[in-house]
């Protein structure tokens, strides 16, 4: 046999198995690379979900709702069109023609009307809170032109009531979700307010708030403050002042409880009395 076939044969052979080993390697170097990235991608994917899923669950809930009363507030109601002319101040209260009268009003003479944070008043054109329309209006400097853009009339002012409001408001942590930083919970209402819409909205720790223990989530004698944290054993009392809209009787108060980086949880509260300690979410509507 030629020995030079022989050694030109076996280099080849050596070629062809270092070929292989070579292949071999590179697929086991590409599987390793795959399976990483697939387990980089699958964890991330897990990250991202575990965020949605956090953040469909983080979110308050109503438990309980109650009329906690008024606050000091006013209106003041002129005689003409721009603030001018003669003024009558009304704290809360119901004035008809008479009583209008007897403060220094003049019926069916006034035409603008100045109404303080905290309050909201309904305006008649009858002297017993009736006649032929009533304009409802919120905090706010109203002009004869807003007066006439809800419903009122120049000159035609024979009765009034002043109305002032406040909800203390039981939350708890919805079903399933983590502990929330009471810095991202927050309470708002939306509003027809005459001619215009308005929004009150306030953080919880702005409100007072504590747990119905009357303590802050540490356990001690004070108000709920920032950095705090609310956990499914906990019941959080919040005051809800209105300033911009202060609701009459029989209007539904739509409500909502929202979390920053999570859920808003929606109600609708009908509101059948402003006698303090009516109870909002248990009435046979």
């Amino acid at each position: 046999m030629n020995l030079q076939y022989l050694n030109r044969d076996g280099s080849m052979g050596i070629g062809l198995m270092i070929v292989f080993v070579a292949l071999i390697l590179a697929a086991s170097i590409s599987t390793a690379v795959i399976m990483k990235q697939a387990e980089d991608v699958s964890e991330k994917g897990e990250s991202v979900s575990s965020g949605i899923t956090d953040s469909i669950n983080k979110r308050m809930e109503l438990v309980g709702a109650w009329v906690a009363g008024g606050i000091d507030c006013s209106a003041e109601l002129f005689q003409h069109a721009g603030f001018g002319g003669w003024s009558v101040v009304f704290d809360v209260g119901d004035y008809d023609r008479a009583a209008m009268e007897a403060l220094g009003a003049t019926d069916n003479d006034a035409s603008s009307i100045k109404v303080e944070e905290g309050c909201n008043i309904v305006m008649y054109e009858g002297e017993s809170f009736d006649g032929t329309w009533e304009a409802h209006f919120g905090a706010g400097d109203h002009a004869l032109g807003s007066i006439e853009a809800a419903g009122g009339a120049n000159d035609q002012i024979s009765s009034i009531s002043v109305m002032s409001f406040s909800l203390v408001l039981f939350l708890e942590l919805g079903p399933g979700s983590p502990p929330i930083l009471v810095d991202d919970v927050s309470t708002s209402t939306v509003c027809g307010n005459g001619d215009t819409v308005s929004i009150d909205y306030s953080l919880i720790v702005d409100s007072g708030a504590r747990l119905i223990e009357n303590t802050n989530t540490l356990g001690a004698d004070a108000n709920i403050a920032l950095g705090e944290t609310i956990t499914d054993e906990m019941t959080v009392r919040v005051e809800m002042a209105f300033n911009q809209c202060v609701p009459n009787i029989g209007f539904r108060l739509p409500l909502d409880i929202n979390v920053n980086y999570g859920a808003i949880t929606s109600y609708i509260l009908p509101i059948g009395s402003d006698e303090i300690g009516y109870d909002l979410m248990h009435q046979p509507w």
